[in-house]
């Protein structure tokens, strides 16, 4: 039984040092740089967990299955198969291929998509589409963030996490009998209850609520939120937004079968500059200079010779 029981053990720690020990890749780089904390020069292999720290160039992550990553200078990621965690700097990701930055997660959804993300401090993360779209997650899974390419968001977790007031700016509108604020600075969509919201349907309202455990039965809502408080920021100029959610500018209590289609309405205006949102625990708020949008990521000019 003993020996059983040894032989076991050994063949057990063999299948996890060898899984251990798989070779997930390769970083490369015009210069030096830092893997598992020794310094390598212009290439070397990469692991499961592997800790990559740049320097003065960035480094070009090459990984089994095509996955791409380039880390910018004076960066540092833990890199794993499926996801990469992102410390300090600055990153550009691969299609469906996840970066955890702090408690976010981050993944640009789409063959070509491609997104840019910057911990710019402890609680600080810039994201970025360049090209799709990018989509934010918080620590328990809720979508806080929708990006669309060419645009920038400054993201920073709250100290109540998921529990922490909702504060969001939008359009509240109608769509299959329940009500909705299309929130246009993270673009997300939350079902909304409360008293005294149909007579404000179709205008563009500031809401206060807290999220509840219940799921959205709204198509395209990510949460549901109780809504405690309501002030009007501007009258009317909801049609363009009714009409990409799908939702109508009447309340379906005002007016049985006479909910007026969006595109029947006048023109949609946009939120204002600085506008911020919190949504899931995370506050959101479009940046002036866009990331996404930027020619280069640090440590580029130095290391053309593994760029893409």
């Amino acid at each position: 039984m003993r020996r059983t029981v040894f032989l076991v053990l050994v063949l057990s720690f063999g299948c996890w040092l060898s899984a251990a020990t798989n070779p997930i890749g390769m970083a490369l780089a015009n210069g030096s740089f830092r893997v598992d904390h020794s310094r390598v020069w212009g290439t070397t292999t990469l692991f499961d967990g592997s800790i990559i720290e740049t320097e003065s160039t960035l480094s070009q992550l090459h990984l089994t299955g095509g996955v791409q990553v380039r880390l910018a200078s004076e960066s540092r990621a833990t890199i794993y198969q499926h996801r990469v965690i992102l410390e300090r700097g600055q990153l550009e990701s691969a299609p469906d291929y996840e970066v955890q930055a702090n408690s976010l997660h981050i993944v640009a959804s789409g063959p070509n998509a491609e997104a840019r993300v910057q911990v710019r401090s402890p609680r600080n993360v810039t994201v970025a589409a360049v090209r799709g779209a990018v989509r934010v997650t918080n620590s328990g899974g809720v979508l806080v963030a929708n990006v669309e390419a060419g645009k920038t968001l400054n993201l920073e977790p709250q100290d109540g996490g998921n529990a922490a007031p909702t504060h969001v700016t939008g359009c509240l509108l109608s769509k299959g009998g329940k009500l909705i604020v299309a929130e246009q600075t993270a673009n997300i969509v939350l079902e909304v209850r409360g008293t005294g919201l149909d007579r404000e349907v179709g205008n563009r309202v500031e809401i206060q609520g807290l999220a509840e455990t219940a799921v959205p039965t709204v198509t395209g809502a990510t949460q549901v939120v109780q809504v405690v408080d309501l002030h009007r920021v501007a009258t009317g100029g909801c049609a363009e937004i009714a009409k990409k959610v799908g939702a109508v500018l009447i309340a379906a209590s005002a007016a049985k079968g006479a909910a007026v289609p969006a595109a029947a309405a006048g023109s949609a205006a946009g939120i204002g500059a600085g506008t911020v949102a919190v949504i899931g625990g995370v506050a959101a708020a479009a940046t002036v200079g866009s990331l996404g949008l930027a020619g280069s990521l640090p440590g580029q000019g130095s290391s053309s010779s593994v760029s893409r």
